[in-house]
């Protein structure tokens, strides 16, 4: 690039995960620019990037999602070509950034969980899909159990985030900043959450590879709950949402897979 040229960048990034192992940068080529992410996460990484351009232009367009591949380096992004090389150019871009595939829709409908306790044990089904407490609009689970007892993984996949720092519980939404919880990626492009693990109650770190069954930590009455209990969810996630989904859970001696309804007790005897 001459150097009579003006540029002016602009950066501004929001990262939702609580892991920042993301980042955009760019590098100077001889027509313009080019936008690179690093992804050290163990998912993809959805980022939705509005460019701010003067006598630029971007080859990928202006205000989208891009989905970054896990443990990615120099992922391009686009290429911000100089319109007239005797004017002023100027860039910037704002950016928002999450764990997951925004675009994706298909998963594996018919994969078969397990039930996130130990074998021989058998918890209630405290509150079930879209809930009348917490769960309205919500596909999520809450099975009722004492602090302190094992969780186990429905699924096995990669931790990609671990919160365990909290100890602080209340009964309403603004304690939800304070939930504990094990993230796992599964393959199919799902997540897990296993939410309300007590304090330093977590087993498994950033990046382990869990098998389904595995030992993962112990649930609690951390967050937003209203008494001791296990938070389960399985979902899609979006930049700034969650699409969560109805799963079905091996049940009994494992020879059957059924969804679960609210106020019923359930044994996991396999």
């Amino acid at each position: 690039m001459k150097s009579s040229i003006l540029l002016i960048v602009m950066l501004f990034s929001c990262s939702i995960f609580s892991q920042d192992n993301f980042k955009l940068y760019y590098e100077e080529t001889q027509t313009g620019y080019t936008i690179f992410a690093d992804n050290g996460e163990f998912s993809p990484v959805s980022a939705k990037i509005n460019f701010r351009l003067e006598n630029l232009t971007s080859s990928n367009g202006n205000d989208k999602v891009f989905v970054v591949p896990a443990k990615t380096e120099r992922y391009i992004i686009t290429n911000l070509n100089v319109g007239d090389r005797k004017k002023r150019i100027k860039f910037g871009y704002e950016s928002t950034y999450n764990h997951g595939d925004h675009n994706q829709k298909k998963y594996d409908t018919n994969f078969k969980y397990y039930l996130p306790f130990q074998k021989g044990a058998e918890y209630w089904l405290s509150q079930g899909y879209n809930g009348s407490v917490s769960h309205q609009n919500e596909n999520a689970l809450d099975f009722k159990m004492p602090i302190g007892t094992k969780i186990y993984a429905a699924r096995g996949g990669v931790v990609v985030d671990v919160e365990e720092s909290f100890n602080k519980s209340c009964t309403t939404g603004d304690c939800a900043k304070y939930n504990n919880f094990i993230l796992v990626y599964h393959t199919d492009g799902t997540f897990a959450e296993y939410t309300h693990i007590k304090k330093n109650g977590a087993e498994v770190k950033i990046g382990d590879e869990v098998k389904i069954g595995q030992f993962i930590g112990y649930s609690g009455d951390v967050g937003w709950a209203t008494g001791p209990h296990l938070h389960f969810i399985v979902f899609f996630q979006r930049l700034k949402t969650r699409e969560t989904l109805k799963t079905k859970f091996l049940v009994d001696t494992g020879k059957k897979a059924i969804s679960l309804i609210e106020k019923e007790k359930y044994l996991r005897d396999y």
